[in-house]
């Protein structure tokens, strides 16, 4: 029986959801009965749509940070660690507090994160291959019970905070997209491209919402902050789509040797972003500096041979020579190149 239901649904799926985009102004729940054959057992419950609340809004007065802002650079660079402090900096209408923190002053602003968090004020997502619009502003998601199979309306991730910031004119709300050049972004953001242009947020000047393929209208306020993350070794910022490139703001993120403490770390990363720059002419495949945080020169083995020298044959396309040369970032601390193994270079401590 449940083999049947499912072919039956394979089938009846298409010309299921024809009948529920035909129903563009209303909300449709959909029930299949497993037990039976025909599509004369598709029920459509209908129900009036819901619009995000299109209220009255006034123009954004506090401009301290962009409304959409992509923070990108080198692996290692902090990106995704930053943007708690972003987050809470755009919510607590501050400037963003760039210098070295404690382990406790960190631990005290993961607790507010957090608290903002269970309020949703903030919601953070990651983008990959698989990701959609779907999820994303709005689709259909099924709803199995039984020997029956609902297929409901539901809103995604971005029109969920969309809809309560605009109803919340007095706080700020902030949707953290981590790896967003992962994505296909034009598919995921759809009508949002439009939308979440600054002078079109709603509130604004030129302000404009878009009927959703299910037909609720759909606007960004202008109390919507969105921050994505992009590891520039992946994709070069010249490669992101030039509508979305002219909508965000982009901030660099680069490596900062000054967040390493061992003074013998330090050098090394110095050294090896300063080889890698010359030779690769660009900044996009550098280290970053979170490698060798909280670390000291008695681990540098662990750190170069599991982590630096595997990014290090990417960025030279297993070019073994290069990743030597590289290494000689090493030179003056206890460790050398071993010569003995077999397979990719490795580094060891120095034979007595």
């Amino acid at each position: 029986m449940a083999n049947e239901a499912g072919n039956k649904i394979n089938k009846e799926i298409d010309e299921r959801l024809r009948k529920i985009m035909e129903q563009r102004n209303i909300h449709n729940e959909v029930v299949v009965n497993a037990g039976e054959d025909s599509l004369d057992d598709v029920s459509i419950n209908e129900g009036e749509a819901e619009d995000n609340m299109l209220i009255e809004r006034s123009p954004r007065v506090q401009k301290i940070h962009s409304l959409n802002q992509i923070i990108y650079g080198a692996p290692g660079t902090g990106k995704t660690h930053s943007t708690v402090e972003y987050a809470l900096a755009i919510i607590e209408n501050r400037e963003i507090e760039k210098n070295q923190i404690s382990d406790e002053e960190r631990r005290e602003k993961i607790k507010q994160y957090e608290q903002y968090i269970k309020k949703e004020q903030v919601v953070f997502t990651t983008f990959h291959q698989s990701y959609g619009y779907e999820e994303f502003v709005q689709g259909i998601r099924p709803e199995p019970a039984g020997e029956k199979v609902s297929f409901k309306i539901a809103d995604g991730i971005f029109k969920k905070i969309a809809d309560k910031a605009m109803l919340d004119e007095s706080n700020n709300y902030v949707i953290i997209i981590d790896e967003i050049n992962r994505g296909n972004i034009s598919k995921i953001f759809g009508e949002l491209i439009t939308l979440v242009e600054e002078d079109k947020r709603w509130g604004e000047l030129n302000q404009m919402s878009a009927t959703l393929p299910f037909g609720d209208k759909l606007a960004v306020p202008n109390n919507l902050y969105i921050i994505g993350t992009m590891n520039s070794a992946d994709k070069s910022i010249s490669l992101i789509d030039a509508a979305l490139r002219r909508r965000f703001d982009f901030v660099e993120m680069a490596p900062n040797p000054e967040m390493v403490k061992d003074s013998e770390l330090r050098n090394v990363l110095v050294n090896l972003n300063k080889y890698l720059r010359k030779e690769l002419r660009s900044t996009d495949l550098l280290i970053g500096h979170s490698y060798f945080i909280g670390k000291n020169i008695s681990q540098l083995g662990k750190i170069m041979n599991r982590n630096i020298i595997p990014l290090l044959y990417e960025y030279f396309y297993d070019d073994e020579a290069k990743v030597k040369k590289a290494l000689e970032c090493i030179d003056g601390t206890r460790f050398e190149i071993d010569n003995r193994v077999l397979g990719r270079v490795c580094i060891k401590i120095k034979d007595n």
